[in-house]
């Protein structure tokens, strides 16, 4: 495969510190577990089970407790081969704007180093994703011809195609995406390794010195976790950060990173874009207008409140 923007715009240092990124999160029993649900074709019941939002696979995956045998093997084997320079391509500008952020404490080098690694996730499940292992079915194909992945995975109602099982309810708009589908999950994985969706404020060109830019925020999908987008605390960023950059990252792995009582920035979901907070403007649908809708689950208390 030919190589990517990555060694075209990256100095060495920038590059060998995004690597390190990626692989750290990589090398995590999490992520092991998340790819091996995707080569495997479903999701295991008890990571269906955990979401703040309704899971509609619930009961159709009640069955599906443990991997199949094989999709641990292929998840291991489709992760070694990634190569920074080679496997995935991000786009031009944000590989400048990382190449131009000086390495070290600060939000412009943590922001733009962790939209990376999130888009690195987002990428690999993607590609894994179109490969369609679906071990599953050839695991079950004795036991159940039944129960395979098509036979579990319910069509929209809308277009009549079949949805993939694996999707955070907030980030389902596949014909908008540039992956389609493969978005879909690639969205899901982030949720399930890092603790939700990568995003940012895109509200105002940030200055390090007289305007910092503000943590990144997340958008998780997960039981007893706002359903609203919430920023991350600057403890919380740092040890993220730490993480992403250890030596020996197994001592200290913050992730999934998840909200508590103590995250008291929190922005509605329909309210985040209007506040040009997002990763990419088209992730979610806009609402037709500001305060027309309500997320679920407004009580105000100390685990679901907006910021004040």
């Amino acid at each position: 495969m030919a190589s990517t923007y990555v060694d075209l715009i990256l100095d060495r240092t920038h590059r060998d510190l995004l690597d390190l990124a990626v692989r750290n999160v990589l090398a995590t029993e999490r992520a092991l577990e998340t790819f091996a649900q995707i080569a495997d074709g479903l999701p295991l019941c008890s990571v269906a089970r955990d979401s703040r939002v309704s899971y509609e696979y619930c009961h159709e995956v009640a069955r599906h407790t443990s991997l199949c045998p094989g999709a641990t093997e292929a998840a291991l084997g489709f992760l070694s081969d990634f190569d920074l320079g080679r496997t995935l391509t991000f786009d031009k500008a944000l590989l400048r704007a990382y190449q131009w952020a000086r390495p070290g404490p600060g939000p412009n080098f943590e922001c733009r180093l962790i939209e990376l690694v999130a888009r690195a996730v987002h990428g690999l499940a993607s590609l894994l994703y179109r490969r369609r292992h679906y071990i599953h079915d050839d695991v079950w194909a004795a036991k159940d011809p039944t129960y395979t992945v098509r036979a579990v995975t319910k069509p929209d109602p809308g277009s009549g195609r079949f949805r993939s099982p694996f999707y955070h309810p907030y980030y389902e708009l596949e014909d908008q995406y540039p992956g389609g589908i493969t978005d879909v999950v690639g969205y899901w994985t982030e949720n399930r390794i890092l603790g939700g969706i990568v995003l940012l404020d895109r509200s105002d060109s940030w200055d390090d010195e007289r305007n910092p830019e503000p943590n990144v925020f997340f958008h998780s999908n997960y039981d007893n976790v706002t359903v609203r987008v919430w920023r991350a605390l600057d403890e919380q960023q740092k040890a993220l950060v730490d993480f992403l950059l250890s030596r020996s990252p197994a001592e200290a792995c913050p992730l999934p990173l998840l909200a508590s009582d103590k995250n008291r920035d929190r922005i509605d979901v329909e309210y985040a874009t209007h506040s040009k907070v997002y990763r990419d403007f088209w992730e979610r649908k806009l609402p037709p207008a500001y305060g027309r809708f309500q997320t679920p689950h407004c009580v105000m208390d100390r685990l679901d409140y907006p910021s004040p």
